[in-house]
């Protein structure tokens, strides 16, 4: 299992490395479109960035404009690779104590309870039914760990969507009612 971190946290800094120089490109980009948005509200709509110096307009462009998705869609993989160990030894330990509190079936029982229709013998049917339930906790790990993954899909982009801002002239006129003008 270690091998598997090792390589997922190598897979996680390479994603992470190439997202870092991606944003980096992008920004340059994005200022130099701040810088254009800039000099044209200055000649037609000079009244929308009344009270804003440069610095400050090209702050609210940024914020409005870097694509935020990459990076909310690496924080998920990196949080669905670390939860992996904790999601793991939570299962276990409940697995544990519900089997020393007596709450799981014993195999044995479970297999006479439960028959296969198979043209063998008795005792093959029973044999099988043997591995069939003592693999039978696998179903209850793998719909844990699909739960926690739900939930932290779900947090990410509850997070995504409050926290998304709006369009520019708007984000500028929230920015001025919030006494955010720097001008």
């Amino acid at each position: 299992m270690g091998v598997f971190f090792a390589i997922a946290f190598f897979a996680l800094a390479a994603l992470g490395g190439l997202y870092f120089l991606w944003l980096r490109r992008v920004q340059r980009e994005v200022i130099e479109g701040a810088a254009l948005e800039w000099a044209l509200l200055n000649e037609k709509d000079p009244e929308l960035i009344e009270g804003y110096d440069e610095a400050r307009f090209t702050e609210i462009y940024r914020r409005v404009h870097t694509p935020r998705f990459p990076g909310y869609a690496l924080a998920a993989i990196a949080a669905y690779a670390v939860s992996l160990p904790a999601i793991f030894a939570a299962l276990s330990a409940i697995a544990w104590g519900a089997e020393r509190l007596g709450l799981t079936p014993e195999p044995v029982a479970l297999a006479q309870y439960v028959p296969l229709e198979i043209d063998e013998a008795a005792e093959a049917n029973e044999e099988m039914a043997l591995y069939l339930a003592q693999d039978f906790a696998g179903f209850y790990f793998f719909f844990g760990v699909i739960f926690v993954w739900v939930a932290i899909f779900f947090l990410f982009m509850r997070h995504y969507h409050q926290n998304r801002p709006g369009f520019l002239r708007d984000e500028l006129l929230l920015s001025r009612e919030e006494g955010g003008e720097t001008g």
